[in-house]
């Protein structure tokens, strides 16, 4: 076993106690069904492995097929689900809500200072938010995910032009999108630093146990070409690709399809 399929089976486990306990005993069936779409949809970026090979890192694989890797399927389906659904589990849903509305009140009061200064140019509502009952009509949902394609495309085609490395890159194309969510759907808006929060505590667990095992694993890294910067032994990029990530892949179920909202306008 190599420390990537290591990796992966620990990302796996995780993904088996969430569907075990996290959703084996909630009666919110939206959920499941956006367990299995994350998971299923993210496994598919996997085909998106050549782009990082060699120029982010040289992965170890048990099977190889020119720079495609067999481990980078499991990781992205594990990925993917945990993501989707771990701010939704109560316990790091309350805690993550009481840290978005504690950072909001700071926001609203410095905008509100900030008002004060400019005269009103600038005020706190910029931060209102819609109830999560309010639905978008179908027609115009399908006109916001278009969009938002269309913008996650177009920010792609921009950092091409950058000379930066493709986990920068990425990294700019998710959080761009997510920003884009965050504008177009307000009452989503806490799921955006909760994803990004949540996903990098337990991917953070994943790579120091690794690192633990494998002491050698992060040489696979092409460092010459990072930052140099490392967080707990791993590369400071495989953080950021973990905050930018979750903070894309969190609301992006319900921005496409608000089945919670449809199931459940009460919440």
């Amino acid at each position: 076993m190599n420390g990537y399929l290591f990796g992966c089976l620990l990302l796996l486990a995780f993904w088996l106690l969430i569907r075990l306990f996290g959703l084996g005993l909630t009666k919110k069936r939206w959920m499941l069904r956006e367990f299995w779409w994350a998971s299923l949809t993210c496994t598919a970026l996997g085909f998106t492995e050549p782009p990082f090979v060699p120029s982010y890192w040289s992965p170890p694989s048990i099977l190889k097929f020119g720079r495609w890797d067999f481990e980078s399927f499991p990781f992205c389906f594990a990925v993917g689900g945990i993501t989707a659904v771990l701010t939704e589990l109560p316990p790091v849903k309350g805690f993550l809500l009481d840290l978005y509305y504690s950072v909001e009140r700071i926001l609203r009061w410095l905008l509100t200072l900030v008002s004060r200064i400019t005269g009103g140019r600038i005020h706190p509502a910029i931060l209102d938010r819609p109830a999560v009952s309010i639905l978008i009509p179908r027609d115009q949902l399908r006109i916001e995910t278009m969009l938002l394609v269309t913008f996650s495309l177009a920010v792609f085609g921009v950092t091409g032009q950058f000379a930066i490395n493709i986990i920068y890159k990425s990294a700019i194309v998710c959080l761009s999108s997510a920003l884009w969510i965050a504008w177009r759907r307000p009452s989503l808006r806490w799921q955006i630093p909760g994803g990004g929060i949540s996903f990098t505590l337990l991917y953070a667990i994943v790579l120091v146990v690794t690192g633990l095992r494998y002491p050698g694993f992060y040489d696979h890294w092409n460092l010459q070409a990072l930052s140099g910067i490392f967080i707990l032994g791993a590369p400071a990029e495989e953080y950021l690709y973990a905050f930018t990530f979750g903070a894309f892949w969190a609301p992006l179920y319900e921005a496409w399809k608000q089945t919670r909202i449809m199931e459940e306008p009460a919440a």
